[in-house]
């Protein structure tokens, strides 16, 4: 599309035209978003990358595991919670009775879009039944895991958390599901999300905006906010999520949880409506590392080690600052900077660099996500789009105003900052970079303001999220402080494609050194 601020309304009216479009005043609402990123496409425009199109990151070899340390290291965890099922010395019936209890308690907080009662003390009542006839549900046994109302989940309806199209019954289970199921766990519901899962607040238009459990002035983060609420509630230890430009990470961030982006292909998106298909990633929102990582090893169908141990040696890191130093609020750097103190006064190597090529990295995911989600929701633009909510309507048709050549100028972009980032990790276990550079923001705030620059909240959320998106590599969002007005600040623990379980390893090596107040019980929240 063409950068020049002078011919943006001629082009947009002409996209407009094309599109059978009739109202200018949708026309000028496109040209007001734009402003927004017109920054990025100039850069995009005048950048000449020489890499190949990326479009889709390398799939990982099968075959590695994800050692951590055994179950029950951490209170309440999924993992000690399910031997206790599988040893009888607790029943899934009491398990669920006690998270449907919770559930209850939250129905304010707008986290479930539908909750099955009857079905979640089945499911366990069936459990219960096989344990008691010797048998071994596997390493979930009990453990109630709340879905993203974006999964095909068997005996609900799929939304997408949007009313602009029909939701069908779902007769069976996306494969994802399927797995956690066989594995024991317990499907709790399905959760609340922004609209389509394309943005960062979930304040559904049509269900309710989420509240953040720990924070009631703050926005969850999405679009995964209804499952970062579950976990931060204390409903259920696991949450499954799907992360496009930070979707798993930015809830978990905002309610002080973790959150594991895996390698792109890793986790089988099947059966998961798409927002951005070279882009869209499945994961677990956890109560703790060890939740994230026993969850990780069912949905990438690995073998079960609950009794992995951590690293061998401190860490080699690299602490990435460049772009991932600028527009960062001072509470934020504070509290990423003790934590890599502490993991140097631990052992760790760590480094500094930063990655030029990150600076238009911005553009390439602006226009990756907007031409691909236009696309995969085409069907709801083919009318007047009066279904979708104000917000996603607009994004969708901003998605049909870029051309093919700037699609793919996109994708070299990607492959170049991939092999940026990976040349930057050199020898190292993995990069650490600030989860987001700002404290969540209030509800309703558009605008946040860093060293006086006033800054759109939404595109602040996902600056430091959507690069491992676009990259594909494997990204753990973790708890590590809080900044002045006691407000969460995470940290990422970024790794090569397909070494996931380093990632893990590290991400359970730092957590040991966060400060105890940094990971909240589930008893410590409040409404």
């Amino acid at each position: 599309m063409t950068t020049d601020v002078s011919r943006f309304p001629q082009f947009l009216a002409a996209v407009a035209a094309l599109r059978g479009v009739g109202s200018m005043d949708r026309v000028e609402e496109w040209q007001q978003r734009l402003a927004w990123n017109l920054s990025d496409l100039v850069a995009l425009e005048a950048s000449l990358p020489e890499a190949l199109p990326l479009c889709s990151p390398p799939i990982p070899q099968p075959g590695f595991s994800v050692a951590r340390r055994p179950g029950g290291a951490l209170r309440d965890s999924a993992s000690a919670l399910a031997a206790k099922v599988r040893r009888a010395e607790v029943g899934a019936g009491d398990i669920a009775r006690s998270a449907l209890e919770a559930a209850r308690d939250w129905q304010h907080a707008k986290i479930f879009i539908a909750l099955q009662e009857d079905d979640v003390l089945a499911q366990a009542a069936q459990i219960d039944a096989r344990v008691a006839r010797g048998e071994d549900p596997g390493p979930l046994a009990g453990v109630p895991i709340a879905i993203k109302d974006l999964m095909a989940v068997r005996g609900y309806r799929m939304t997408g958390g949007t009313l602009a199209r029909t939701p069908k019954l779902m007769d069976e289970d996306a494969p994802a599901v399927a797995r956690l199921r066989r594995a024991g766990a317990i499907v709790f519901g399905v959760t609340n999300l922004h609209e389509l899962a394309f943005g960062v607040t979930s304040a559904n238009p049509h269900f309710g905006a989420v509240v953040n459990p720990r924070y009631a002035d703050r926005v969850p983060g999405g679009s995964s906010g209804g499952s970062g609420a579950a976990v931060a509630a204390g409903i259920v230890p696991i949450a499954m999520g799907t992360d496009t430009g930070g979707s798993i990470r930015i809830p978990a961030a905002c309610c002080g949880v973790v959150g594991f982006k895996p390698t792109y292909g890793v986790v089988d998106t099947t059966g998961v409506l798409p927002l951005a298909w070279s882009l869209d990633h499945l994961g677990p929102i956890a109560a703790c590392v060890d939740d994230a990582s026993v969850a990780f090893e069912v949905l990438a169908g690995l073998p079960d080690s609950s009794a992995g141990a951590m690293p061998e040696r401190p860490p080699r890191l690299v602490a990435l600052r460049g772009v991932f130093a600028e527009h960062v609020e001072a509470g934020v750097a504070r509290a990423v900077r003790l934590l890599e103190g502490l993991a140097h006064d631990a052992g760790a190597r760590i480094r500094e660099a930063a990655v030029e090529s990150m600076r238009i990295g911005q553009a390439a995911q602006f226009v990756t996500i907007g031409t691909e989600a236009s696309v995969a929701n085409a069907d709801l633009l083919a009318g007047d789009g009066s279904g979708l909510g104000s917000d996603i309507r607009l994004r969708f048709e901003l998605g049909q105003c870029f051309l093919a050549s700037d699609y793919v100028k996109a994708q070299r972009i990607r492959r170049l900052v991939r092999d940026a980032l990976i040349d930057a990790m050199g020898d190292a276990d993995a990069i650490l970079v600030p989860t987001l550079p700002c404290a969540p923001p209030g509800v309703g705030q558009s605008i946040v303001s860093v060293g006086g620059h006033a800054l759109p909240a939404a595109g602040m959320l996902t600056r430091f999220t959507s690069p491992f998106n676009m990259t594909g590599l494997p990204a753990l969002s973790l708890p590590c402080g809080f900044d002045e007005q006691g407000l969460p600040v995470s940290i990422q623990v970024v790794g090569r494609p397909g070494q996931d379980a380093h990632v893990l390893s590290v991400g359970r090596w730092l957590e040991k050194l966060v400060p105890a107040d940094a990971l909240r019980a589930h008893d410590q929240t409040f409404d």
